[in-house]
């Protein structure tokens, strides 16, 4: 019994320590994808916002709530990472203007391919925190 315990706990460093260090792929910093029209979008492992009526300062204001959560570091203008607290897996949060001057706001996981709503939840909470109106969540 006692070597299992010791064998678990092994198992469950070495799983944390790999999600601790799994690459971020360079196109997930760097992606924009669709879709292009206003409002919320549920996407595979994570949701993207649109928002065509956004004060000029928006991106500014999401980068201070984005940088006050103590898990969030901004590897890139624009892009976030913010890891969950006890297994530090990885989202992705990126932010950018298109040619129509909408905010774009896409958060999604990099590990797995279901975040159980935590990106939306993030991204919700952002939104409230920067006082921007993103319509219903």
């Amino acid at each position: 019994m006692f070597w299992t315990l010791i064998a678990f706990g092994v198992v469950l460093m070495v799983l944390g320590l790999a999600v601790r260090l799994w690459p971020i792929p360079a196109e997930r910093l760097t992606a924009r994808p669709g879709p292009e029209g206003p409002g919320w979008h549920a996407m595979e492992g994570g949701v993207k916002l649109v928002l065509p009526n956004a004060p000029e300062d928006a991106e500014a204001r999401l980068k201070k709530v984005a940088l006050d959560d103590l898990r969030t570091v901004s590897p890139a203008p624009g892009t976030y990472v913010t890891r969950s607290a006890i297994w530090q897996f990885p989202d992705v949060t990126r932010v950018w203007r298109d040619g129509a001057r909408a905010l774009h706001i896409h958060a999604h996981l990099v590990i797995g391919k279901g975040d159980l709503g935590v990106n939306r939840k993030r991204l919700v909470r952002w939104i409230a925190e920067a006082g921007l109106d993103a319509g219903k969540s």
